[in-house]
């Protein structure tokens, strides 16, 4: 299934801001894992936003599948 044109840009907001966190915690506060920690629930919230919203389209295929019968 194609991703929507959102969710690209939403992705790639995240990648950059990812990096951006990353390059910043490494360059200027000489810290890498509180850059890596961030990026991590970076990651986290992306991946429960993906999981919530396959959960939606499951449950509005069933739904719209018992309309039918």
């Amino acid at each position: 299934m194609p991703s929507a044109p959102d969710n690209e840009q939403l992705i790639v907001g995240l990648a950059v801001a990812g990096i951006v966190i990353l390059a910043y915690s490494v360059l200027v506060a000489q810290q890498l894992l509180l850059g890596a920690s961030v990026v991590a629930w970076l990651l986290g919230l992306y991946l429960l936003w993906r999981f919530i919203r396959a959960h939606e389209r499951i449950a509005a295929a069933l739904e719209a599948r018992n309309r039918d019968e």
